[in-house]
């Protein structure tokens, strides 16, 4: 377990929703000159699959200051943007995917997100999603984070209804609990083990050799990993009841962390694209109701960081082992 941050967090990244308002402080618009610039090297790659995209195929002067002032509020800032493209409707799907992908290239690399290889996810409703996973459902889908240190959404259709996005700071989450109850820090530093998903068929191990924390204090810098449902397959399969009192903390960590000044709640609107940073931020998702004529699509990118935040090695591991899992289960 590394050591526990006793101090409050002065830091862009302990943002919340009262103090940025909401979406807007975490919006950017692209500008003309960069639209511009994104048509001109989507005319470069117009013919190619998105994903063989490289970044030196998406160099360009404009882009180039665009996403490493993205990159820049990822890695150092708040750890969350919001990129707007004014006028996504007179792009092609296949061109708005290319557009994404290479504006991503400039973050980090995108990784498979399932056995299938898919590097550009489709979140929609899926009826054929035997293994339950959350982003082929329409359910409501709690704050939480993922596996890879830089993670991406990309809205190109709204449901009828419901669908709203939601983030909120893990950091300002570990300052809340610091001032209310700091008695609760230990047990989300020491976490629990994590262990697979039966019905997805892992290669990994069942079950986590070491507990992976949910907080970690390393660097100077307090980061938070949270995926409960791997504690839940793991107290499964070991047969043994969840510790008390990590379950009370979680309980305190998921009741902040929907407290609407710390929360940011917003619709992503066609043509905008949220990139946020997993170790820093969770993201959560409302129920949502598809129409005939109105069904919910988005784009993901989960993307890994060269040179990134440096976090616990229990979790930085989780991204490699299920990167792991994925080319296996491929070559299966």
């Amino acid at each position: 377990m590394t050591e526990i941050c006793r101090h409050r967090i002065e830091h862009a990244s302990a943002w919340t929703s009262a103090a940025i308002g909401g979406k807007a402080g975490l919006l950017r618009r692209i500008g003309d000159e960069e639209v511009a610039a994104i048509d001109e090297l989507l005319a470069r790659n117009r013919g190619r699959a998105a994903i063989d995209i490289t970044r030196a195929d998406f160099d360009h002067a404009a882009v180039n200051a665009m996403m490493a002032e993205a990159r820049e509020a990822l890695l150092n800032g708040r750890g969350a943007i919001v990129l707007a493209h004014p006028e996504i409707g007179r792009y092609a799907r296949e061109d708005y995917e290319r557009l994404y992908w290479g504006l991503g290239t400039h973050l980090g690399t995108g990784m498979a997100q399932s056995r299938l290889g898919d590097k550009i996810g489709y979140v929609r409703k899926d009826e054929d999603n035997p293994t339950g996973r959350g982003y082929l459902g329409d359910q409501e889908l709690r704050p939480h984070t993922d596996f890879h240190e830089i993670m991406s959404l990309a809205s190109v259709e709204k449901a009828a209804s419901g669908g709203d996005s939601g983030l909120v700071s893990s950091v300002a989450l570990h300052n809340e609990i610091l001032a209310t109850r700091p008695d609760l820090l230990p047990a989300l530093y020491e976490g629990f083990y994590h262990g697979h998903n039966p019905k997805a068929g892992t290669v990994g191990r069942a079950v986590s050799p070491h507990k992976v924390p949910i907080y970690c204090y390393v660097d100077g810098r307090v980061s938070c990993y949270y995926h409960t449902i791997f504690m839940r397959f793991a107290t499964e399969i070991m047969g043994r009841p969840f510790p008390p009192e990590l379950a009370e903390a979680m309980a305190y960590l998921n009741q902040l962390a929907v407290r609407p000044d710390i929360q940011a709640n917003f619709m992503l609107e066609p043509g905008e694209m949220m990139f946020w940073h997993n170790w820093t931020n969770f993201h959560s998702r409302t129920a949502f109701a598809n129409s005939p004529t109105q069904k919910r699509l988005l784009f993901r990118l989960w993307l890994n960081v060269e040179h990134g935040r440096a976090v616990a090695p229990e979790i930085a591991e989780r991204a490699r082992l299920i990167d792991r899992d994925h080319e296996e289960l491929k070559a299966a």
